[in-house]
């Protein structure tokens, strides 16, 4: 039915919608912001992921324009608190349950003024202890006998990570090297365009120093960026010269980086996850950890930059290059002997010299390796794994797989995810 001429328009109000169903009994949708000053991409999406679950909704005007919502009011904070301007924000809503993602707050860089307000905080945290020993574990694979870790800026993660980095290294034979590139710029002061040049000089020189073939580990993808400018200014290849390794695996840095870049994977989504579970609990009422909760990392993600083996035989490097990139044809020792110019019985002989196992052992390790990988990060079927890690079927697969690891390829997914 039309309406008549000139009479006003009804429109109906529009009701509100039913509000999700809150972990919190007999209470709306809990209303969480987010003080997330510096963060990767991951750490939103576990936060995400457990808000959708308990029905949350999210301020994050912080996070997306740097501006303090000093007109909200909720019922908690997510936080990575790591300068003044962030400790500053935190000052409007002090009452407020709070989780920190980050030590920067009690840190020594951090004013004294606002460190005592980051005492005490519950916080969860990636475990750079063990971040700091699987980075030392997968230079340590690959046979380098000169291990070094760049410390960027003698912070909480790098020197929480250095101990055990070091041990690792140095328990098992390899020599240690400490890079003090913090120690190019004054501690107080700001860091200025020419202290910058001066720092990258002195790397330059560092680098070229350093025994050769050297594995570089640092404590961000972003400084593994400086590093391979270094290493190229020094007329360093990668890996061949510096195997470097990064961390948070951030694929807008390691997939683009001018060699692909290998990263420790710590996990970040599961962070943001279990500190949002974490302030779940503390908002219906429950006690505050007395220890931060640690978050351990998922491995390492190997790309070119570390896709080596520290070996001095080039005829042994080219057979082990020849099956990392074929490991998912049909290839033997022949094959392998062929791409290393060798003999059958001289390929043997070298091999076990240098890595201590045949050249079918291994193809084997590295079809496993992968294999553990998709396991662990897809969703892909056991035949399609093994397909793609180049066994002949799913029975081989299965069965060298239990050989190796002890359990079965179904067990390992369901223990990682779990």
């Amino acid at each position: 039915m039309q309406r008549p001429a000139g009479s006003p328009l009804s429109v109906k109000p529009l009701l509100p919608a039913e509000p999700q169903k809150s972990s919190a009994p007999g209470h709306s949708r809990r209303n969480v912001l987010l003080l997330l000053g510096s963060h990767g991409h991951a750490l939103r999406c576990g936060i995400a992921r457990y808000a959708r679950e308990a029905g949350w909704m999210l301020e994050s005007s912080f996070v997306t324009v740097g501006l303090v919502p000093v007109w909200w009011r909720g019922d908690g904070i997510l936080a990575l608190i790591t300068n003044p301007k962030d400790a500053a924000a935190q000052r409007h809503f002090p009452k407020i349950p709070l989780v920190d993602f980050s030590k920067g707050w009690i840190a020594d860089s951090m004013p004294k003024q606002f460190r005592a307000a980051g005492e005490g905080r519950p916080r969860v945290l990636y475990d750079n202890v063990q971040i700091g020993r699987i980075a030392a574990d997968h230079f340590l694979e690959r046979g380098f006998k000169h291990i070094a870790m760049l410390n960027y800026g003698h912070y909480w993660m790098e020197n929480e990570r250095l101990p055990s980095f070091c041990q690792t290294v140095e328990r098992a034979g390899s020599q240690f090297y400490e890079l003090e590139y913090y120690k190019c710029f004054a501690r107080s002061a700001p860091r200025t365009l020419r202290d910058h040049l001066k720092a990258h000089r002195w790397l330059v020189r560092t680098l070229r120093q350093l025994p050769k073939p050297l594995g570089l580990a640092v404590a961000s993808d972003s400084v593994a960026l400086l590093v391979m400018r270094a290493c190229d200014d020094a007329g360093l290849r990668i890996p061949e010269d510096v195997a470097v390794l990064g961390c948070h695996n951030d694929p807008l840095i390691c997939d683009y980086a001018p060699v692909p870049l290998s990263s420790v994977d710590d996990d970040l989504e599961g962070l943001g996850y279990e500190g949002a579970k974490l302030l779940d609990g503390l908002m219906n009422g429950k006690r505050a950890p007395a220890e931060p909760v640690l978050i351990p990392p998922k491995g390492v993600v190997t790309r070119m930059s570390t896709d080596i083996l520290a070996v001095p035989d080039p005829r042994v490097a080219r057979g082990v290059r020849f099956i990392w990139e074929h490991y998912r044809e049909n290839i033997g020792a022949p094959e392998v002997a062929a791409a290393a110019g060798l003999s059958r019985s001289s390929l043997d002989r070298v091999f076990f010299k240098y890595l201590g196992r045949s050249p079918t052992q291994e193809i084997l390790n590295v079809r496993l390796n992968r294999a553990k990988n998709l396991l662990a990060e897809t969703r892909l079927k056991a035949h399609e794994v093994a397909e793609q890690c180049g066994f002949s079927g799913i029975v081989h697969f299965s069965q060298a797989f239990q050989r190796a690891m002890g359990v079965r390829p179904s067990e390992f997914r369901r223990h990682h995810h779990s």
